[in-house]
C-alpha cells in the first residue's frame, strides 16, 4: 500500500506540474517563474519518496515487469531535470513539455500502479477494475487542463483544432468514468457522490455541453488561462482526494448489491471441484484457493470490459454469465459461460488485454484468481497448464460448433441441441428445467429472430418440449437425441454411462 501511494502522489504531483507548465510558458513573469519553482518542489517530495521505494526494493524479489516500469520511471525523472532548466529558460516548446510529462512519465506511472494493485491482498476484482478506470478518467482530466492550456499559449483555446481535440477527451473522460461506475462497488460510487457538490464542476460541466453541443463555449471564451487552470484544478484536486479513499478501501468489504444473494454453505468447496484444478495436488489446488476470493455477483452486472487489463482469472462456481462485443449499441453474444467454466482465459494465455466484454445473466457464485497467482501456478505446475488449455480449446471448439449450427443448421436444430445441452447439464436427472434467462436472450444466442423462435417452439411442442415461462417441460427426454451429433458425445451424461439412445447415429 505504501509503494501505491508513493506513486499516486508522485502521478498527482507531477500532473499538477504538467499544467502550470503550460501556464508558465504562456504567463512568463516572475511571479511565475516563482510559482513553477513551487510546483517543482512539490514534485520533488514525491519523486524522494519513490526513488527511496525503489532502492527498498532493491534488495526484495520483484517480476521483470514491476522492474522495468520503475527502471523507465527513474530514468525518465532523471531527465525531468534538464527538461526543467530549459522550460524555466523558455527554451522548451509546450508539445516537449507535454510530451515529457504524459508519454514519459504519467503514462508509465499509470501502468506500474495497475501493475501493484494486484498484489493487494484480498483485493475485489470488481474493485481494482474500477480503480483502473478511475486512474485513467483523472488522467483524462489532467490532459484537458494541458490540452485547453496549449490552446491558450497557441490563441486558439476556443478554435477548431483545439476543440475537436477537447471534445475526443470529454468523450474519453466520459467512457472511463461510465466504465468506472459499471464495474464499482456500492462503496466506491459513495465516493463519487461527493465530486458533484461543488458549483466549480457544474461550470466544467456547462463547458462541456456547450463544447460538444455548439463547438464553442462562451464560458471558456470569457476566462483567461489563470482561470481556466484554476477552475479545472479544483475538479483534479477532488479527483485526487477521492482516489485516496478508493486506494484505502481497495482491501475493505466490498458490496455489488444490497440485495441479499442466496449462496450455497458449501460454496468453497465448489471451488476445489472445479475443472481447473482436476488432478492436481492438493496442496497446489489449497495455495491458489488460499490466494483467491469467492464472490457473489448480482445478476446484469458488469464483470469484464473489453480492452481492460487482465486482472483476475474468472471462474464460475454457480451461474450464468454473457461474453459479448457490442456493436452499435447492439450487444452480439459471443458466448454463455456456466458452472465450472473460465470466463476469456485465452486473453491470459496470450497476455492481451480481454477481447471481449462479460455480464452476469444471473445471480453469480464467482472464484476469482489474481493473475500473478495464475502466472505463478502456469510457471509451476504443467498440470495446471495443460489443463487450463484444455478448457480454452473446449470452449474455442464449441464455438466454432455455434458457428458452423448458425450457418449450416436450421431454427428447429439449433433449438434442440440447446436444450439437450440444458439436459446434459442437468445430468438427465429432470423432466424440468429452469431457464437461467429469457425467450429474447436465447433466440438472440441462437442467431435467430425472437419471433422466428417462437414460432419453431410450436414444432418443437410436438416433439415433446414445452416452455411455459421460464420452465423446459420435456415429456420424452429421449426425443431430444434426434438433435445429437457427435461432438457432443463426450458432453452427454448418458453417452458417458452407456446409456445412449442415440447410439451416435445423429447428423453432423
Amino acid at each position: 500500500m505504501q509503494q501505491l501511494q508513493t506513486l499516486n502522489d508522485l502521478f498527482h504531483t507531477l500532473q499538477n506540474e504538467r499544467g502550470f507548465a503550460m501556464l508558465y510558458l504562456r504567463e512568463n513573469t516572475t511571479q511565475s517563474k516563482q510559482e513553477m519553482l513551487h510546483y517543482f518542489a512539490k514534485s520533488n517530495q514525491s519523486i524522494e519518496r519513490f526513488n527511496s521505494t525503489i532502492a527498498q526494493q532493491s534488495n526484495q524479489t520483484t517480476d521483470l515487469a514491476e522492474e522495468e516500469l520503475a527502471h523507465i520511471i527513474h530514468k525518465n525523472l532523471n531527465h525531468l531535470m534538464d527538461s526543467r532548466l530549459k522550460l524555466l529558460d523558455l527554451a522548451l516548446k509546450t508539445s516537449s513539455a507535454f510530451d515529457v510529462y504524459s508519454y514519459q512519465l504519467i503514462s508509465p506511472i499509470i501502468q506500474l500502479i495497475t501493475h501493484l494493485i494486484l498484489k493487494v491482498k484480498n483485493t475485489h476484482p470488481s474493485a481494482v477494475n474500477a480503480y483502473c478506470f478511475f486512474l485513467q478518467w483523472k488522467e483524462k482530466v489532467g490532459l484537458e487542463r494541458s490540452i485547453i492550456m496549449r490552446g491558450f499559449i497557441d490563441g486558439n483555446s476556443n478554435n477548431n483544432e483545439c476543440i475537436e481535440h477537447i471534445k475526443v477527451l470529454i468523450n474519453e473522460q466520459q467512457y472511463y468514468k461510465n466504465s468506472f461506475l459499471s464495474l464499482a462497488t456500492i462503496e466506491q460510487k459513495k465516493f463519487i457522490d461527493t465530486l458533484y457538490q461543488t458549483p466549480d464542476i457544474d461550470t466544467l460541466h456547462t463547458i462541456h455541453q456547450q463544447l460538444s453541443t455548439q463547438g464553442k463555449s462562451d464560458i471558456l471564451n470569457k476566462m483567461n488561462a489563470k482561470d481556466w487552470f484554476t477552475l479545472i484544478s479544483k475538479k483534479i484536486d477532488r479527483l485526487h482526494h477521492i482516489e485516496k479513499q478508493l486506494r484505502l478501501n481497495l482491501d475493505g468489504k466490498h458490496q455489488l448489491s444490497r440485495r441479499k444473494i442466496n449462496t450455497p454453505s458449501t460454496s468453497e468447496r465448489l471451488a476445489y471441484k472445479v475443472t481447473l484444478f482436476q488432478e492436481m495436488p492438493g496442496e497446489e489446488v489449497e495455495q491458489i484457493i488460499s490466494c483467491s476470493k469467492i464472490y457473489q455477483i448480482p445478476k446484469n452486472k458488469v464483470l469484464i470490459l473489453e480492452n481492460n487489463s487482465i486482472t483476475h482469472l474468472h471462474i464460475v462456481l454457480m451461474g450464468w454469465v454473457k461474453v459479448f462485443k457490442q456493436n452499435n449499441n447492439q450487444a452480439e453474444i459471443l458466448q454463455i459461460i456456466s458452472n465450472n467454466e473460465t470466463v476469456l482465459e485465452h486473453c491470459l494465455l496470450t497476455h492481451q488485454v480481454f477481447d471481449a466484454n462479460a455480464k452476469t445473466i444471473t445471480d453469480t457464485l464467482m472464484l476469482s484468481i489474481p493473475i500473478n497467482v495464475v502466472n505463478h501456478t502456469l510457471a509451476h505446475s504443467a498440470k495446471f497448464a495443460h489443463n487450463i488449455i484444455i478448457m480454452s480449446a473446449q470452449k474455442t471448439n464449441t464455438a466454432l460448433q455455434n458457428l458452423q449450427s448458425i450457418k449450416h443448421k436450421s431454427t428447429e436444430q439449433r433449438m434442440g441441441e440447446f436444450f439437450l445441452k440444458l439436459l446434459n447439464d442437468k445430468k438427465w436427472q429432470s423432466n424440468a428445467i429452469q431457464l437461467p434467462y429469457n425467450k429474447s436472450f436465447i433466440s438472440s444466442y441462437l442467431g435467430m429472430s425472437r419471433e422466428t423462435f417462437s414460432r419453431n417452439l410450436k414444432y418443437l411442442a410436438r416433439q415433446g418440449v414445452n416452455i411455459e415461462h421460464n420452465t423446459i417441460t420435456i415429456i420424452d427426454k429421449e426425443k431430444l437425441c434426434q438433435y445429437c451429433h457427435f461432438d457432443a458425445n463426450n458432453q452427454c451424461y448418458n453417452f458417458q454411462l452407456n446409456q445412449c439412445h442415440h447410439n451416435g447415429q445423429a447428423e453432423g
